[in-house]
C-alpha cells in the first residue's frame, strides 16, 4: 500500500488539498492579464524633400501607421517620397491609402484599412501616373 501512496503523491494527490490551494493561489497571483492591449500611435509628418523618407520609412518598419501630408513637399519630392514609401510598404506586407489629394496613409501589415463603401481605396492614386501642373485634357 505505501507504494500507492507514494505514487499518488507524485501525481500531487497528497491528500493535503488546503496545501495545494495555497500553492495554486500563490501560481495565480503570477499570472498578467493577456487583454492588455497596446495603445496604438499614428505618426504625422510633413515632409518637405525626399531626404525626409527614410526617416518616415523607420516607423514603418517600427510597425507604426504613418500619415504623411505632402503639401509642403517641393517640386517633385511628393512623386518620389510616395514611390519610396510605397516600396518599403510593399516589402513590409502592408497597405497604403490616398486619405486627400496630398495625404497619404501607409500602414504596416498588423493594421487593416477599411474604405468607405462606394470609395475604392485606390480612388484618387493619379499621383502615380500624372506631375503637378498636368491636365486632363488630350
Amino acid at each position: 500500500m505505501g507504494a500507492m501512496r507514494r505514487f499518488m503523491a507524485y501525481l500531487g494527490f497528497n491528500g493535503e488539498p488546503e496545501e495545494a490551494d495555497d500553492e495554486a493561489k500563490s501560481r495565480r497571483a503570477a499570472v498578467v492579464s493577456l487583454h492588455a492591449q497596446k495603445q496604438m500611435e499614428i505618426i504625422v509628418i510633413h515632409p518637405q524633400a525626399y531626404e525626409e523618407a527614410s526617416a518616415a520609412a523607420d516607423y514603418l518598419k517600427a510597425r507604426r501607421p504613418l500619415v504623411v501630408n505632402l503639401q509642403d513637399a517641393q517640386g517633385d519630392a511628393s512623386r518620389r517620397i510616395v514611390d519610396f514609401l510605397s516600396g518599403v510598404t510593399y516589402a513590409l506586407d502592408g497597405h497604403l491609402y490616398r486619405v486627400g489629394e496630398e495625404i497619404f496613409l501607409f500602414t504596416p501589415s498588423n493594421v487593416l484599412i477599411t474604405a468607405e463603401s462606394g470609395r475604392d481605396a485606390s480612388d484618387g492614386l493619379d499621383l502615380f501616373t500624372r506631375h503637378r501642373g498636368d491636365t486632363d485634357q488630350a
